[in-house]
């Protein structure tokens, strides 16, 4: 008999470190407003969001749940616990693309938590722009993550409409999962941005245009035009609401092929995959039954293995 409780869905969580780079106070955002935008994130990535009302009819089929979710780290790079936030004060007025800079505490930023391990986002004041992303790849990239402004994080505090319901990290994080603009990768040219549920679509959109939108897109004849609200457009924040299925597949093989390690959660998060938070622990003592140090490990006996983070392992070395 089926259960209808019973749910196969193999959901990935990502551990998220948030570094916050601040000249002036009103850049330091608060704790509340970076939790709004994991929240965001999760509702987007889980297809959760309450305006996937707005999805055209043509495409709800193929609005897809990534099986996604993220989650503040609440372990550090040396295994000691933390909020997922660090917080850095700096003289730098803003930042820009060009080298980098937030991205290093010798260039007034904050240097990353190793990209194997957690999804970096940097939030700081930037030039110009609303946030940027590396793409991954097969080599180490030091600076792998994502950079958004200050004022475009989250749902409350400093965000400033229409780019005030956290869709630029939702954009930006697609593209670090080797997600390309909806319009492919030039514009006006038509390019493809290799998945195959997405209408074609010569370029890209802002505001919030009605549907159908450019049904004439790139010399076709697509009754129901662009899809100006899936999350890779440019379209204001209110206007967007989903990935496709194809958009999910792409996703979920780039973790798996540049980004394996983590669905490894450093969370404390209840969730299918084994937590192993504690891989960075390190051995203090083995003791016997009777709470004897044992230097020289014997077979065929209970030992206890005590770790310097309060866990405790019971192993039998058989012979």
């Amino acid at each position: 008999e089926n259960n209808p409780n019973y749910s196969s869905k193999s959901i990935i969580t990502i551990p998220v470190v948030v570094h916050v780079v601040w000249k002036n106070s009103i850049q330091n955002i608060s704790d509340a407003q970076i939790l709004s935008q994991i929240d965001v994130l999760n509702k987007d990535f889980r297809k959760l969001n309450i305006d996937t009302i707005n999805t055209p009819t043509i495409w709800k089929t193929i609005s897809s749940d990534c099986e996604i979710e993220f989650c503040m780290a609440t372990i550090d790079p040396n295994g000691n616990a933390t909020t997922g936030i660090t917080r850095t004060q700096t003289t730098v007025n803003s930042f820009g693309m060009n080298n980098d800079p937030v991205k290093s505490t010798s260039t007034g930023g904050a240097n990353p938590w190793p990209s194997d391990d957690y999804l970096n986002i940097w939030v700081c004041k930037l030039d110009n722009l609303l946030g940027y992303s590396t793409v991954p790849s097969g080599w180490n990239d030091p600076g792998d993550g994502v950079v958004i402004g200050f004022n475009y994080f989250g749902t409350i505090g400093t965000v400033q409409s229409p780019y005030n319901k956290g869709r630029t990290a939702t954009h930006e994080i697609g593209h670090w999962l080797n997600l390309d603009h909806v319009w492919g990768s030039g514009w006006s040219s038509c390019g493809s941005d290799q998945v195959n549920d997405t209408p074609i679509q010569e370029e890209e959109n802002y505001s919030c245009p009605g549907f159908p939108h450019n049904p004439n897109s790139c010399g076709t004849t697509n009754a129901n035009g662009d899809m100006f609200m899936n999350y890779m457009d440019y379209t204001n924040d209110a206007c967007m609401n989903l990935f496709t299925t194809g958009q999910k597949t792409r996703m979920i093989s780039a973790i798996n092929l540049y980004r394996s390690n983590l669905s490894q959660t450093i969370c404390s998060l209840p969730t299918n995959i084994i937590d192993i938070s504690i891989r960075n622990k390190k051995l203090i003592k083995i003791v016997d039954v009777l709470g004897k140090i044992i230097f020289q490990p014997k077979t065929n006996t209970p030992l206890f293995y005590i770790y310097d983070n309060g866990s405790v392992e019971r192993k039998i070395i058989l012979e």
